[in-house]
């Protein structure tokens, strides 16, 4: 069966790797990635591993950690090749990164670690900003590195809550006054 769709050649799916990347507010994760470049039923997953990494070799991403990123050759070179794009392939990926964005700017804004302490336990670091600045920070013990990786996953999911269940505790009046 034949795949229908307008991402078929190499060059066509490094083209939009790079017209994804260079529009994301920062660093994406693989998956993230993959699922921003495979909107065309047409481009096979291995062939698109094989774009990124020839970009990765050439130097128009960056790969950091876990984290991909345009550099300011990918961003030069994807900008002169963007209009080879087709539009509906391009209104389907703005559509995506406009939901990546949206969690790459939350997950920006909140922060967790755990180190382990000399006299037992982890401490945990948790923190919680908006573009304003810190709203929250929290170090709390945590018994071991399981329930550390736990509270750290609890607070990544739900930060915002947690923020406003403290807040909401801090400022009750427990005598009802």
């Amino acid at each position: 069966m034949d795949n229908y769709g307008f991402v078929r050649e190499k060059l066509d799916i490094k083209i939009l790797i790079l017209f994804i990347l260079k529009r994301l507010p920062g660093p994406v994760s693989q998956t993230m990635l993959t699922e921003l470049t495979l909107i065309d039923n047409a481009t096979n997953y291995f062939d698109y591993i094989e774009c990124l990494a020839d970009l990765e070799k050439t130097g128009h991403v960056l790969l950091s950690g876990d984290r991909y990123s345009i550099t300011p050759l990918g961003i030069r070179n994807g900008t002169e090749m963007e209009d080879h794009v087709p539009y509906t392939v391009k209104l389907r990926a703005l559509a995506g990164i406009e939901r990546a964005s949206k969690i790459l700017e939350r997950e920006s804004l909140i922060r967790t670690s755990s180190e382990e302490r000399p006299e037992g336990g982890f401490t945990v670091r948790l923190s919680i900003s908006d573009p304003m600045g810190e709203l929250l920070h929290v170090d709390i013990l945590a018994a071991g590195q399981e329930q550390a990786r736990d509270m750290e996953l609890r607070f990544r999911r739900d930060a915002e809550s947690l923020y406003l269940r403290i807040a909401a505790l801090l400022t009750e009046d427990p005598e009802g006054k």
